[in-house]
């Protein structure tokens, strides 16, 4: 889809079910990488058998390609999103459903289908200005000698380090329900 030399982001908290650690990056990023970077209103991986579009006959790459937004302006199109597709925009931080489908007709799948995607071109270096906070497991971290290299690392830049007891059953829920924590902390 032409995305291949890209680091993605979700604009959200965790939403990739498949990870044991996560990184959470500041807003600042965007800006910093505003020419060459991009975002969709969903996850581009979720064009490949995962969403259905409108007209199913629309190869994945130009429909990614018309619904692609400038970063970091695609902002002012989330936030409308989250004011308009949700009962209360919070909502879409918890990961809940919309109760509008959305104004480019993309249906099925799981939240993905609503999450916004920061693209940005190359490279983005994880031990930089821009990451906000690290979450892994304890048993993780004491498993791992690059994360532990990592939260040693963002303990003199003060990066933010959450460590997660084992939750004793899914690692990814546990990370998802601590960055939602720590993103409602942040807010209020």
């Amino acid at each position: 889809m032409g995305t291949a030399d890209s680091v993605f982001f979700y604009v959200s908290p965790f939403r990739y079910p498949n990870t044991s650690c996560g990184l959470l990056f500041a807003a600042s990023l965007e800006p910093h990488h505003g020419e060459d970077g991009a975002a969709s209103p969903f996850d581009s991986g979720s064009l490949i058998e995962k969403c259905v579009r409108p007209d199913p006959t629309e190869p994945p790459r130009e429909f990614l390609l018309r619904h692609e937004l400038p970063i970091p302006q695609h902002r002012r199109y989330l936030g409308l999103s989250m004011d308009i597709l949700f009962h209360d925009p919070k909502d879409y931080i918890d990961g809940a459903e919309p109760h509008w489908p959305g104004p480019i007709g993309f249906t099925g799948g799981d939240q993905r289908r609503w999450t916004h995607e920061g693209r940005i071109r190359d490279q983005v270096f994880v031990r930089g200005s821009h990451l906000q906070a690290v979450f892994a497991t304890k048993a993780r971290v004491a498993a791992d000698p690059e994360i532990e290299s990592l939260f040693q690392w963002c303990a003199g830049e003060s990066v933010d380090r959450i460590f997660l007891d084992r939750p004793g059953g899914n690692d990814f829920e546990a990370l998802r329900r601590a960055c939602l924590d720590y993103i409602r902390a942040k807010l209020h």
